[in-house]
C-alpha cells in the first residue's frame, strides 16, 4: 500500500537545507576573512581619513602662514 501522506519528511528536508543555507551564510559574514573584518577595516580607514583630514585643516594645509623676518 502506497502512503500520500509525506509532509512530515518534507518539512524535516527543507529544515535541514535551511540550516545548511544560514550556516553558510554566517561563516561568510564572521569567517576569518569574511565581510564583517573588511566593513572594519573599511570604516577603520573612513576615520582615519576624517581624522587626518580635520587635522590639515586646523594645523596643515589651511593654518595661516607664519612669516619669519
Amino acid at each position: 500500500m502506497k502512503r500520500l501522506d509525506k509532509s512530515g519528511q518534507s518539512i524535516l528536508e527543507y529544515t535541514l537545507l535551511l540550516g545548511a543555507v544560514i550556516a553558510v551564510i554566517v561563516f561568510v559574514l564572521l569567517g576569518n576573512n569574511g565581510i564583517k573584518s573588511k566593513v572594519e577595516s573599511v570604516y577603520n580607514k573612513t576615520g582615519d581619513a576624517l581624522n587626518n583630514t580635520a587635522n590639515d585643516l586646523t594645523t596643515g594645509v589651511f593654518a595661516p602662514a607664519t612669516t619669519t623676518k
